[in-house]
């Protein structure tokens, strides 16, 4: 369908972008990659395009050349929605540990988009990682709010938690993120951990039986699971 419409129509960009994500959802990044960069020789100013590329190149590890990517969708149009490209320079800034600057980039992300759930979580964490639990909870309880249905809200709130020694409200937390999603096997793993903390052996057990029966093969949840049926 792609290949007839570049045929008969060579130079519109849009084409090679649209081919470019069907092929990134297929795992087909060289040729994503390809799609990509020939969108963005087409029109220098396709914003979308440089942000598909970055993800490219972070799906292959290249931060510094996707965060590039990202400053450019950024710099292209200065009447643009950059959320996007926001919160994934954050993202970049997060994994490599600089708190203060993956904040900054999500407090930026959030003024274009102040209902995204996936930027206010991903800032509510990294102030959690920051050491403000107060701050870490108020974002994630504005998500929640904005979304009751959402999954990484309640993990997140999770871990708040457990951090903060509230073991019942940890609970709660996690058994929500597996409610919504019950093939989430961090939550299981967490939810675990969490009921060791106050010895509760039989409820870890029972959270590490459920998570294996979604994924039978995991080392990690057998080797808490041994350790626990042993203690």
């Amino acid at each position: 369908e792609f290949d007839l419409a570049i045929k008969f129509n060579p130079e519109n960009p849009n084409i090679y972008r649209k081919k470019g994500l069907i092929l990134f959802g297929m795992s087909r990044y060289d040729e994503a990659k390809t799609n990509f960069e020939k969108a963005i020789s087409l029109n220098p100013n396709d914003t979308q395009a440089f942000i598909n590329l970055g993800m490219v190149k972070y799906t292959f590890g290249n931060n510094q050349e996707a965060r590039a990517d990202w400053e450019k969708a950024i710099a292209a149009k200065t009447d643009d929605n950059d959320g996007k490209a926001l919160n994934n320079i954050g993202n970049i800034y997060k994994s490599e540990k600089n708190l203060n600057k993956a904040i900054e980039y999500y407090k930026k992300a959030i003024t274009f988009e102040p209902g995204n759930t996936t930027f206010l979580n991903n800032l509510g964490d990294t102030y959690r990682l920051a050491g403000d639990l107060k701050q870490a909870e108020s974002i994630l309880l504005k998500s929640l709010h904005l979304n009751s249905n959402g999954m990484l809200t309640q993990f997140n709130l999770g871990i708040l938690y457990k951090t903060q020694g509230n073991i019942s409200k940890a609970i709660e937390s996690f058994q929500s993120s597996i409610q919504v999603n019950p093939q989430y096997l961090e939550a299981y793993y967490q939810l675990a951990t969490t009921h060791l903390k106050v010895k509760n052996k039989e409820s870890a057990k029972l959270s590490l039986e459920k998570a294996l029966r979604v994924d039978p093969a995991n080392e990690k949840f057998k080797k808490l699971y041994e350790e626990v049926v042993a203690s």
